[in-house]
């Protein structure tokens, strides 16, 4: 299990002091998955700010990159467009986040009254703070940038609206490939498999245990391993739950067939590693990176990461589409957006700034210096030469036909939670470790699920 460390650095009259602690992953992801904002006092001395004068006319917290390139080009377009906007500099407070600070920083700036008015956040984050009454709406900004962009992805519309309103921001998307080395399947002439019957008798053919095994599957009680599982209860017909966000859908005949198919994968035809119960959600990244697995289900990001960690990798590695079951192939896509806080007593100058960050010659050179980490949630920006690479073929299918973790249901603070607790993870681990049948494990999950359902109205 994965730690993260909350610190804050605090300025007194007789020095400087700092103060850690600890946060577990499953802490990090209950708090972006649930409703209710943490009880996490903060300091007196942050209170007092929230209360103060502000200075500032945009306060801007901005989640690292994990490219440094990316990290530079968001900071000069925010510094860009306060100068066009005729901010002084110091008007201006620009954050960079580091990786597994945004959450906590944001329930401690959220409790003192202190949020900032513009920042970019993932899973679920829109329906979450949404639902605290705690966002702008912007339906305005979100209308004013398809007239000028296009058509947003359902999926990007979806993670934002709500009754007909939009509390977010579209920002990027991104699908789930089969990260794929092809360069083993093509000394072997073997073509990329196209059904999961077909992918099982590659991965046999083609792994020399214990050094390469086929599917680095995430199976570890992991919020990768849920997006695994999931991905293949689609492919059998299977869903978490049904489009009014309430009738819960896991227990039925396509969610026991993809269980039993992973198991067979795991016990009887062993083309997933042992250890891959225990992993955490950089498992199957580290295991793709170090060579030992030719299949990983994963985010674009992997395939981005390589570029700068092991060229020679990154020359060999496809993204493919996911392999077909009974109810065809299905992706899962990821989706960020920018939020702007309620607080903010200049709503126009943060929605301006949204605006200037999304404008498509803007938008364009952050994706395309992110080497494909993420895509626009534009539907006609993919037409230019980065996008037409071998590597991104496939994209534009997956980012059609892709789902959301809660599709036909949108995802939500029920969702979150879900994942927040590992409810899938630990179905299979029901059935990989304690040697339950798969109709019990399945059915066991279910009433999780619906339990968890049952504490938000909205889903």
């Amino acid at each position: 299990m994965l730690d993260a460390i909350a610190a804050c650095t605090i300025r007194t009259s007789t020095g400087v002091r700092k103060e850690t602690r600890m946060l577990t992953r499953r802490d990090i992801l209950r708090q972006a998955g649930t409703a209710a904002v943490l009880a996490t006092t903060a300091p007196w001395w942050v209170v007092r700010r929230a209360h103060a004068a502000r200075r500032e006319k945009l306060i801007v917290w901005m989640p690292v990159a994990l490219a440094p390139q990316v990290d530079k080009l968001l900071q000069e377009q925010c510094y860009a467009y306060a100068k066009q906007a005729g901010l002084k500099e110091h008007e201006v407070q620009y954050s960079q986040i580091g990786t597994g600070q945004w959450l906590p920083k944001m329930v401690a700036a959220l409790e003192a009254g202190n949020p900032p008015d513009v920042t970019q956040q993932g899973n679920a984050a829109v329906a979450l703070y949404r639902s605290q009454g705690h966002l702008l709406e912007v339906t305005d900004l979100v209308e004013k940038l398809q007239q000028k962009g296009g058509e947003f992805f359902p999926i990007s519309l979806n993670a934002v609206m709500y009754k007909g309103k939009a509390y977010g921001v579209p920002r990027e998307v991104s699908p789930w490939p089969l990260v794929t080395r092809l360069d083993i399947l093509e000394a072997a002439k073997v073509d990329p498999p196209k059904t999961w019957d077909e992918f099982i008798e590659v991965c046999k053919k083609l792994q020399k245990p214990p050094r390469l095994t086929g599917y680095g599957m995430c199976l570890g009680l992991a919020t990768d391993t849920d997006n695994n599982v999931i991905n293949t209860i689609w492919s059998y017909g299977g869903k978490l739950v049904e489009a009014d966000n309430k009738t819960v859908a896991l227990n039925a005949p396509g969610t026991v067939q993809a269980v039993k198919l992973i198991a067979d994968m795991y016990q009887k035809h062993k083309i997933i590693p042992k250890g891959s119960v225990s992993w955490d959600n950089q498992g199957n990244n580290k295991a793709y990176q170090s060579r030992q697995v030719i299949f990983v289900l994963n985010p674009s990001s992997i395939y981005a990461h390589l570029a700068e960690s092991d060229k020679e990798l990154y020359e060999v590695t496809g993204m493919l589409p996911v392999p077909a079951g009974p109810a065809g192939a299905i992706e899962e896509l990821s989706s960020g957006e920018w939020l702007l806080l309620k607080h903010n007593p200049y709503p126009e100058v943060a929605k301006g700034l949204v605006q200037y960050y999304m404008e498509p010659e803007h938008l364009q050179v952050v994706m395309e210096e992110g080497g494909g980490r993420w895509g626009p949630p534009f539907k006609g920006m993919y037409t230019s030469d980065f996008w037409q690479r071998p590597s991104f073929q496939h994209w534009r299918v997956m980012l059609d036909r892709g789902r959301q973790f809660a599709s036909p249901g949108n995802m939500g603070p029920a969702s979150g939670e879900v994942l927040a607790t590992d409810v899938l993870a630990r179905m299979m681990h029901r059935v990989l470790v304690e040697n339950w049948e798969a109709e019990k494990a399945v059915e066991e999950a279910h009433h999780q699920v619906v339990a968890i359902y049952a504490r938000y109205p909205e889903g």
